[in-house]
């Protein structure tokens, strides 16, 4: 891909998913050309597809009608500000809080709470952590820095909270957690995934923003503040419910938008929310609170 291509599509990205335009450019130098429309954000291995999804049903699950254990937790990761940076083979995560946001993402000695079942600290760094997920093989980073970076040598002392690390074999309390979930196919992945990636994204123009699920950043009224939520699956089947911001038609263009949104997705209303369809996959949202 020309050199200047790359750069104006990392403008085009970061104007949509508040990265900078040099934590964008990475995942776009293999995204743009292969997705289309999604400059980078779909575009990935089928290990870090895997991880995205899952880790959506933690972030998407929240409250008491929650579809994992109680002591897996993610859902509170979206309090911070933070911004996503999907890439080929790994899954970028720049916050002002680096140290809070991981510790939801890992679980640690002493606490009930086991993070994202089988995530692992690979290495430690001053401002930012390399992440193992070991029942896939995919990374995530986290870091301090805007840019995506890792700055310094790796240093141990910094876990001082004793993050679970990569030597630490998956526990049978976190195999039990993911044998719970039910099967997911490469498409109904690709939904899930396409969630997670999006969490922070927004119109340039302000005519809708995603506000990390936890605020509205439009000026409209919020739609609440109790903010359970509940994503469940069931076969090429999936139900998102959620009774806060965003609102819902923030979601469905985030999914659908010509530029940023999932290439191939194809939506519409319904009485209660919205269908996207993608694949095999459909996902079916319902803005309101889930009720057994």
């Amino acid at each position: 891909m020309p050199t200047s291509f790359r750069r104006q599509a990392a403008h085009v990205r970061a104007s949509y998913t508040r990265e900078t335009a040099s934590l964008a450019a990475p995942g776009v130098a293999r995204g743009a050309s292969s997705r289309g429309s999604g400059l980078g954000l779909d575009a990935c291995t089928a290990p870090q597809r895997r991880l995205r999804a899952l880790l959506a049903l933690g972030l998407f699950n929240h409250g008491p009608a929650s579809l994992w254990p109680r002591h897996v937790s993610l859902a509170d990761v979206t309090r911070y500000t933070l911004v996503v940076s999907p890439r080929y083979d790994d899954l970028v995560i720049t916050a002002r809080a680096p140290y809070n946001v991981i510790c939801w993402l890992v679980g640690r000695d002493k606490l009930p709470r086991i993070g994202l079942p089988g995530l692992r600290v690979e290495n430690s760094y001053a401002e930012g952590w390399r992440l193992r997920h070991l029942t896939t093989g995919a990374t995530m980073t986290v870091t301090g820095d805007r840019h995506g970076r890792l700055q310094g040598p790796v240093d141990q002392s910094s876990n001082h909270c004793r993050l679970w690390t990569s030597d630490i074999p998956v526990s049978d309390e976190e195999y039990a957690a993911l044998n719970a979930l039910p099967h997911l196919g490469a498409d109904i992945e690709s939904l899930l995934a396409a969630l997670s990636v999006r969490l922070c994204t927004h119109a340039p123009d302000g005519s809708w923003d995603i506000g990390m699920w936890f605020y509205d950043l439009t000026d409209r009224p919020e739609r609440g503040y109790a903010q359970h939520r509940r994503l469940s699956v069931e076969g090429d089947q999936c139900a998102l419910h959620w009774d806060s911001d965003p609102h819902p038609e923030d979601l469905y263009a985030a999914l659908t938008d010509p530029v940023i949104g999932l290439a191939g997705a194809i939506g519409h209303c319904t009485n209660d929310g919205w269908l996207l369809h993608y694949g095999r996959a459909c996902l079916t949202a319902h803005p309101v609170a889930y009720e057994p």
